[in-house]
């Protein structure tokens, strides 16, 4: 019986080291959230997963991200949200929400923390029009509007026969290098898809007021998840969108710190660069793309 339960002890431990390096690499993943690509900095306040397994994101995100204006009524502990001609209305710890007048259920609630107010970010999302996906592996949601969708190929009509947006032909349609014509934003020629691997997102041209000085003129990523990508050439298509507008000497600079990372599994501490024009951020996370975004100062 000694033998039997020192064997069974020891095949414990064993597994028990096993799963070690695996925790410790979930471990160095945080959440994220990327809208149309592009992704989404929470100064302060971060996004989160509940008990119910739900991302709860803080309210002033789906203002400056998605658009929407944002009302708050402390009396009811109401938040509405409106974009276009949509409106939601979800009360602080209630799963009952209204979609234009119309009660639905979520799985998990709205809720005060830290003296901010969260809500469930793909019930709100998807409400909204726009389309959800989590990425497991990056540890990401991303969301994508149906405008954006619309404007990477203006010339195509992704509205399906009973007037729903069509998301499997859009994202077959992505501005590729080599098959379409480079896109423009602000003075940056690019493709959405380059051969290397890299990407490219901007839609700037679509945001208004307020929300349009925060948005973010270009991102750009060095993929490293995909089969077939080229770090080295991604570096290079990478190198020749920054120096169409960006002071040549930051762009040096800002390429140096790119090198630092070549593998999946290392970091990228996010860092500022600044021109006369137009500021700069370069970052990853362990095992995420590289990340270079451009906003105007």
């Amino acid at each position: 019986m000694k033998l039997k339960k020192t064997g069974f002890i020891f095949i414990y431990l064993i597994l028990v080291l096993t799963m070690i390096p695996a925790l410790s690499s979930a471990a160095k993943l945080s959440l994220s959230v990327e809208v149309n690509g592009n992704r989404i900095p929470f100064p302060d306040a971060q996004p989160f997963v509940d008990k119910s397994n739900r991302v709860l994101v803080p309210v002033r995100f789906v203002s400056e991200a998605l658009g929407a204006e944002v009302g708050w009524n402390g009396q009811t502990q109401k938040v509405t949200l409106e974009l276009g001609e949509d409106i939601i209305v979800l009360t602080l710890g209630k799963k009952a929400f209204t979609v234009n007048g119309q009660t639905k259920q979520m799985d998990t609630v709205a809720q005060r923390k830290e003296s901010r107010t969260f809500v469930p970010l793909r019930f709100v999302s998807e409400a909204l029009g726009t389309k959800v996906k989590w990425d497991p592996e990056l540890y990401t949601v991303k969301i994508t509007t149906s405008l954006a969708a619309e404007e990477t190929n203006q010339s195509a009509d992704f509205t399906k026969s009973d007037g729903t947006f069509d998301w499997d032909a859009w994202e077959a349609s992505r501005n590729v290098e080599g098959k379409s014509e480079k896109l423009k934003t602000q003075g940056f020629s690019y493709y959405g898809a380059y051969k290397s691997g890299l990407t490219a997102n901007a839609f700037y041209d679509d945001y208004e007021g307020e929300v349009k000085k925060k948005a973010i003129i270009i991102q750009l990523n060095i993929d490293f998840g995909r089969e077939g990508v080229d770090y080295n050439q991604q570096v290079k298509d990478l190198e020749e969108v920054l120096r169409q507008r960006i002071d040549s000497d930051v762009v040096d600079s800002i390429m140096k710190y790119v090198k630092h990372k070549d593998k999946r599994d290392e970091t990228l501490e996010d860092k500022e660069f600044q021109d006369d024009t137009f500021r700069i951020e370069v970052g990853s996370k362990y095992w995420d793309d590289i990340l270079v975004a451009v906003w105007y100062k």
